[in-house]
């Protein structure tokens, strides 16, 4: 697979700043193919978990106030998410063999309804 482009999607939040966040990245490859991964940084980690021992302490009786985080998708950690490391990031994983363990095939779901789909 050869690199075509990659874009860096950042939350819709207002101040986006690329050492604390999080964000989504696309890489287009030159079959056209998209792949998306989620990339994060240990702050924001760590801001996650700090809200969740929140949360718990709001609701000690029935949550024990501990700081954690359950990741359901893969992300990647990394120092920040200028366009460089994210594209430097990239490169190693393909040089690895693992980007495809990483990073999910992107399919843009169809807006329009098909001519066939049902009226309900």
């Amino acid at each position: 697979m050869l690199l075509k482009r990659v874009w860096i999607e950042p939350e819709p939040e207002v101040g986006f700043n690329p050492c604390t966040d999080s964000a989504d990245v696309l890489v287009e490859m030159e079959d056209q193919r998209l792949w998306q991964a989620r990339f994060v940084t240990l702050p924001h980690l760590q801001e996650e978990m700090q809200l969740s021992l929140d949360v718990a302490r709001e609701h000690r009786r029935a949550l024990a106030p501990i700081a954690f985080l359950a990741l359901e998708t893969p992300h990647v950690i990394v120092e920040n998410l200028n366009q460089d490391t994210i594209e430097d990031v990239v490169d190693n994983l393909m040089a690895l063999g693992v980007f495809e363990s990483v990073f999910a095939q992107f399919k843009a779901e169809d807006k329009k309804p098909r001519q066939d789909a049902p009226i309900l």
